[in-house]
């Protein structure tokens, strides 16, 4: 009998199901995304049922704020924590936006209707020798339905009781609709789902003051003491102003105290989010060798978080108020907050756009070919309102309207002033590329068919970003002109690249003792860019049965790459002199100690770098296969993982630290690369340093880059176990249970142990997620279990005690039913409730989060969450 073939993520070569075993790969069909109990979210999915998806890197809508790595409503998936590449139905998709603000550069994966997607195929092994640039850790291939016959309606509704009254809410409306002839089919779906928001006073854990010293009536710090304005008062009484900070604390007028005051957060934790979305996808046989197909996709995504009221602070020597001098102290930061103000509210909303389309054709079974072109490109417009004004706040303080020494302000004067404004910053990004692919057999050899693919691949990039005038930051100025506000750099940067790869599937050996098939799979990849950089990578991957096809052994090795991000290499750069040089050793050319510098200071640039490489990993995998005759439907994986980074971008010490290291150890410091005399590095008539000792004559002609390198370093190494069993049970119904874990032995950046802990996002040394699944003549139950181990919030490793985080245990049940059941009218209606969490699990908190308190990559902000779906098929 002859298996069908597919291609499947990980190899472009086409494969039976058997033999896809010899890749680490997860398939998250359809109906493993029903019975996970999330509904409107594909990253929510991934780190729900992949444990391997963990960490700081993992952003959702949930981060669109300050505190979210400027994600700006964005999803951004990271398998292991570390470089991901995200395809849609295969192909490459464009950036977030926001990356064009120096915001994370993932691909958003809000842009896929949940609704509509087949099956999510995670390939947990590096993949660049295939792919190219950004599959370090493995790849997401997103695969959206496709011939599909008739029409289909869903619904879902989610909610969770708040701490503090009241109920948050989750829901989405999406349809299917596919139709076709013998040689056509076209498959329209569309989707919108609304998210409310969670405010911080919703719940027990962060309904908590905050210590902030920016609040009405303080001064400080001075010498480390702040100052309050005595609470009889509202601000200064004429009598005391232009006195010293000294002699109004003497008079009674401001009292010393011990340091910020705490204030009611008014602030969102869990942002609104409302997407809407729809796509179109079709395709069409021309001939029986010929067949064209196309997507197309559009997206909308809008978030709303919120903000305590601006913050606003002067530092002045003396502070005119109504053209009398108020204050006259040296050094002192008088602080306020407009507390009878409105929040500062940030809503950015992205519009996305990605075409697909491409021929598929065969000669014979020795060439098969694809050629194939996408365009994408995504916008977004975020609007900070509620803003304050740096010049209108200082015209303000001089004329009497704002008075910031005092508690409460007068709000027709406020409004007269026009103090607030709102920030518009827009980005951009664009994508297209052309690609070709043709794949066949090249011999029958006496253990199979040697099959080949190569392809070869244009694709070019772009980023663009500009604000309203007050927003962007002046030449020469490290802030824009909002006090403490929205500050944006403008940007606009591109890059191509070109790639060629081939591929080679090799039958080795078949039906001898201790090798009944062992099969061989290279593939290599060069990649060049506009940029001059060019890398070139390999893969092997090995599948041993030994006896029959019930045991297999795999191993893989390769070399993975991500190339810098455009914001990195041509985002904005800063220029400007370094501390003073005082306290600098000098050294003579022997590295001797002698005195300290000059008082001078040298020049310092920092920010982005053109002149960024391509990161690097080696990783390799270890597991086998075990599908047992005796309990079919068996299957178990076991996987052993090890990838290694270096070139990783990283910010250089500071311009101080850099300087000292160079004068005292000259070209052997690991900084000499990134300082010279008379020029900064790599300009005409920049002098290299030769020796220890020869920056101190000249301290003023000393020129120290502080920005991007690659001088970062990763390591990881763990295992991976699948257990998934079909039960023979069929007169009870069918049984199946599916427990997937993850077991990090460790994750070393830069030397330092991450693994166990939660400073860089939770990173727990196990991790699982199990299900027991029955269905049974229209009724079904499935019964959920995630455990995640306790992590270290303050390791020993970097100077702490030891503090515990968890574990994290909770439980998931859903039932289904078919409503045909019920009613003949109620035919192809299905239903299902349940609830996740439903032991009610709280998060854990732990001190290096604020808001939430807690990792909200690793942990749902609820306790038990109910909710019901309803799909109808016509």
């Amino acid at each position: 009998m002859k298996l069908d073939k597919f291609v499947v993520t990980g190899s472009s070569i086409p494969a039976t199901l058997d033999e896809q075993k010899a890749m680490p790969i997860q398939i998250i069909d359809a109906a493993a995304i029903e019975v996970s109990g999330v509904n409107t979210n594909v990253l929510d999915v991934l780190r729900k049922t992949v444990p391997q998806i963990q960490g700081a890197n993992n952003l959702g809508v949930e981060n669109a704020n300050i505190a979210g790595g400027s994600n700006n409503g964005a999803s951004n998936v990271a398998l292991r924590n570390v470089d991901t590449l995200v395809l849609f139905n295969g192909k490459r998709m464009a950036a977030n936006a926001g990356a064009a603000g120096g915001g994370v550069t993932g691909v958003d994966l809000n842009l896929i209707p949940l609704s509509a997607v087949d099956r999510i195929e995670v390939l947990t092994d590096g993949a660049s020798a295939i792919y190219g640039s950004d599959a370090v850790s493995g790849v997401v291939n997103i695969i959206l339905k496709k011939d599909y016959r008739g029409a289909e309606v869903s619904a879902h509704y989610s909610t969770s009781k708040k701490d503090n009254g009241g109920q948050w809410t989750q829901k989405s409306v999406g349809m299917v609709i596919g139709t076709g002839t013998d040689k056509t089919n076209i498959l329209f779906t569309a989707e919108w789902s609304q998210q409310d928001p969670l405010w911080a006073k919703d719940m027990t854990y962060s309904n908590l003051p905050i210590n902030t010293a920016t609040l009405p009536g303080m001064i400080g710090p001075v010498s480390g003491q702040y100052y309050r304005l005595n609470t009889s008062l509202n601000t200064i009484p004429d009598a005391n102003k232009g006195q010293t900070l000294a002699q109004m604390v003497a008079a009674g007028v401001y009292v010393a105290v011990p340091g910020p005051y705490e204030q009611a957060d008014r602030s969102t934790i869990l942002s609104k989010v409302d997407k809407r979305i729809a796509s179109m996808s079709a395709n069409h046989t021309i001939s029986d060798n010929l067949t064209f197909s196309t997507d197309f996709i559009y997206a909308q995504t809008q978030t709303r978080y919120e903000l305590n009221p601006q913050p606003v602070s002067i530092s002045t020597t003396t502070l005119i108020n109504r053209g009398v001098t108020t204050l006259n102290t040296t050094g002192i930061t008088v602080r306020n907050r407009y507390i009878g103000g409105s929040n500062r509210i940030y809503n950015p909303k992205s519009d996305s756009y990605r075409w697909t389309g491409g021929f598929d054709g065969k000669v014979n079974d020795y060439f098969n070919w694809n050629v194939s072109a996408t365009y994408a490109i995504s916008k977004q417009i975020a609007i900070g309102y509620n803003q304050v004004l740096d010049s209108a706040l200082q015209s303000a303080i001089t004329s009497g309207l704002f008075d910031i020494f005092a508690y409460n302000q007068n709000k027709t004067n406020v409004a007269k002033a026009g103090i607030f404004g709102n920030s518009i910053a827009n980005y951009e990004s664009g994508f297209y590329s052309y690609n070709v692919l043709v794949n066949g057999k090249i011999i029958d050899l006496p253990a199979g068919v040697l099959q080949y693919a190569a392809g070869a691949e244009f694709r070019k990039e772009t980023l663009f970003a500009t604000a309203d005038l007050n927003s962007l930051i002046p030449p020469g100025a490290t802030t824009s002109l909002w006090n403490n506000g929205t500050s944006l750099a403008p940007f606009d940067g591109g890059r191509s690249a070109k790639s060629e790869f081939v591929e080679l599937k090799v039958p080795v050996v078949k039906d001898l003792p201790g090798l009944h098939l062992v099969t061989l799979d290279g593939a290599l990849r060069h990649e060049s860019y506009s940029d001059n950089n060019s890398t070139t990578v390999p893969k092997i991957s090995i599948a041993w049965l030994p006896i029959d096809d019930q045991l297999r052994l795999r191993a893989t090795y390769g070399k993975s790459f991500s190339e810098a991000s455009l914001y990195n290499l041509y985002g904005p750069q800063s220029t400007g002199f370094t501390s003073s040089l005082s306290a600098i050793r000098a050294y003579d050319t022997s590295g001797n100690a002698t005195g300290g510098f000059i008082g001078l200071q040298g020049h310092q640039s920092g920010g982005s770098n053109p002149n960024l490489t391509p990161s690097h990993a080696k990783s390799y995998t270890v597991g086998l296969v075990y599908s047992p005759k005796w309990a079919k439907g068996l299957d178990i994986t076991v996987d052993y993982f090890n990838i290694k980074q270096t070139d990783l971008v990283g910010t250089l010490a500071s311009g101080l630290t850099i300087i000292q290291s160079v004068e005292q150890y000259g070209p052997a410091s690991p900084y000499a690369q990134y300082v010279a005399l008379n020029a900064f590095p790599g300009q005409a008539g920049a002098v290299a340093i030769t020796t220890p000792g020869q920056l101190h004559p000249d301290p003023d002609k000393i020129y120290v880059l502080t920005g991007l390198a690659n001088i970062g370093s990763q390591s990881q190494h763990g295992f991976d176990v699948n257990i998934s069993y079909l039960l023979p049970w069929k007169q009870y119904g069918r049984f199946r249970v599916n427990s997937n874990w993850t077991f990090l032995q460790s994750f070393l950046n830069n030397d330092d142990e991450y693994a166990g802990n939660d400073l860089y996002g939770s990173l727990p040394k196990f991790r699982a997620y199990t299900t027991i699944d029955w269905s049974y003549q229209g009724y079904g139950a499935t019964l959920g279990y995630t455990r995640i181990n306790a992590v270290d919030a303050d390791p020993a490793s970097f100077g702490g005690s030891g503090l515990d985080v968890g574990p994290y245990n909770t439980f998931d049940i859903q039932f289904r039913y078919d409503l045909s059941k019920v009613s003949p009218l109620l035919k192809n209606v299905t239903f299902d409730v349940g609830c996740n969490n439903f032991t009610d699990k709280t998060p854990p908190l732990s001190p290096n989060y604020s808001s939430p308190p807690f990792d909200n990559s690793a942990f749902s902000y609820f306790g038990r969450v109910f909710y019901a779906d309803l799909k109808i098929k016509f």
